[in-house]
């Protein structure tokens, strides 16, 4: 997996706990679940990434390239809005607290490259 993938999971995952620990001390353990629920949602889009990435390093033309770029926008979209409707639907977890852990493990994304050595090789497998 990606230097910058791993990075950005382990985030999410201390993330999710650290948000749903808090969320259960102060809010209690319908907040918790719901919080950690949407924190995993985002956990599951990255591992869907680096799965997609791994199956994507053995192509090389352009237009396989681009449409399995489309196919995997699509999965994770689905794949969120299928988690999403499970937590809100199925499980019938607090809205707010499910959005909340989501848009927090989303925003990992955006905070992770600050986290990572500016001069390093981040692209090498390791």
């Amino acid at each position: 997996m990606d230097r910058r993938i791993r990075r950005v999971l382990s985030l999410q995952l201390a993330l999710l706990l650290a948000a749903s620990l808090g969320a259960y001390a102060i809010w209690g353990i319908g907040v918790a679940k719901a919080v950690g629920f949407g924190a995993g949602i985002a956990a599951a889009n990255t591992i869907m990434i680096a799965w997609r990435m791994r199956q994507g390093r053995a192509t090389v033309a352009a237009q396989p390239s681009l449409s399995e770029f489309y196919r995997s926008w699509l999965e994770r979209y689905l794949l969120a809005g299928v988690l999403l409707a499970a937590g809100f639907g199925g499980l019938k977890l607090m809205p707010l607290g499910l959005l909340a852990g989501f848009i927090l493990g989303q925003t990992i994304w955006i905070l992770a490259p600050f986290t990572i050595d500016v001069g390093s090789r981040d692209t090498e497998e390791k």
